[in-house]
């Protein structure tokens, strides 16, 4: 399994860019933490929305010198069950050198959780492990 197969949902991202996009140069527009969840047993389960936008660049050049971009779109994304977040220099801006998802083990000793880590490219950068992940949505990004 690709890491990003591990999100519910993503075929929703996959059919709107063509392909998993890297997020390279893809800027976080909205973080929302959340700490009131519950799990089924009752228990506080904390969760992180991610609002990111992404698109897929092509090589053509647009009549003011930069690359057409294909898809500009925001992806909604819920991570839950969250554990090991670090988030540093949220600004202005917020652009990401990628968005890199891997596979690890659960420190809890249930199966493999998805690690997350927002990759900086300009001070902002986060990372976190989540048990559960979920694509909310996808639209079109309108400045």
């Amino acid at each position: 399994m690709q890491p990003h197969e591990f999100i519910h949902g993503f075929q929703e991202v996959v059919a709107c860019f063509g392909q998993w996009p890297s997020f390279h140069d893809g800027e976080v527009h909205r973080i929302v933490l959340d700490r009131m969840a519950r799990s089924p047993s009752g228990s506080y389960m904390p969760s992180v929305e991610i609002y990111l936008r992404g698109w897929i660049m092509g090589p053509e050049v647009t009549s003011e010198g930069f690359y057409k971009l294909h898809n500009d779109s925001v992806v909604h994304f819920l991570f839950e069950d969250i554990f090991d977040f670090e988030l540093e220099g949220f600004n202005h801006q917020n652009v990401l050198s990628s968005l890199n998802l891997s596979l690890v083990e659960d420190p809890k000793g249930s199966g493999q959780v998805l690690h997350v880590e927002l990759e900086h490219c300009y001070q902002f950068s986060a990372e976190f492990s989540a048990r559960t992940a979920t694509i909310l949505g996808v639209v079109p990004y309108a400045a």
